[in-house]
């Protein structure tokens, strides 16, 4: 058992403050934790409680950490789990993060896949293969993909990218080979290439 003798605001982060037990320092807490544990000056302090605070805590950072990452764009699920994984937080502070997320509708892959194809079709236009293999890799599944992909007018884009590849390499009979290996290496499925080509050449 032990008695809280201080709590102090810290002075660069305004969320956070110093907890003193006993006359010494024990710890940095979030404010949240602080009014979760009813914790203030003179209460009495269990062991139990601090293993319960600290637990806590490490989810607090965790998802502060979360969502920082998102707040510069929209990320997949399993994003935030690969980032909170690279800084060695435990798989069960993970699970409840993200868990935490999708309550509060932060996380949505359905969101975030229509994002990212909608963003892929305006300023960097690729084939259906290509946006598959992207969103597969951000760990949206099959389903998801297949109808978010439905939206999407491939011979668009496909006719966006040709554009750009007939700039780079003209419009002779010669750069026909080149432009459908650019086409390709976009992801575009051979049939909408062939439909281009015999259009537009």
């Amino acid at each position: 058992m032990g008695k809280i003798t201080r709590i102090e605001q810290q002075k660069k982060k305004k969320n956070r403050v110093n907890i003193y037990i006993d006359g010494d320092f024990y710890s940095g807490l979030y404010k949240d934790t602080v009014i979760k544990f009813h914790l203030y000056e003179n209460k009495e302090i269990t062991p139990s409680e601090i293993d319960q605070i600290k637990e806590f805590e490490d989810f607090a950072a965790a998802k502060e950490k979360a969502i920082n990452y998102i707040s510069y764009r929209e990320r997949s699920k399993k994003e935030i789990e690969d980032y909170l994984k690279n800084k060695e937080i435990e798989e069960v502070i993970i699970q409840k993060v993200l868990s935490d997320l999708e309550k509060a509708d932060l996380v949505n892959n359905q969101k975030f896949a229509s994002t990212w194809v909608k963003d892929r079709n305006k300023n960097n236009p690729k084939g259906n293969f290509a946006l598959k293999m992207e969103l597969k890799e951000k760990g949206i599944n099959d389903s998801e993909i297949e109808k978010i992909l439905q939206s999407v007018d491939e011979k668009k884009n496909a006719l966006k990218v040709f554009e750009k590849a007939v700039r780079k390499y003209g419009k002779k009979k010669n750069a026909k080979e080149k432009i459908s290996q650019y086409l390709q290496r976009r992801g575009f499925h051979i049939q909408t290439i062939l439909e281009v080509l015999r259009e537009e050449f």
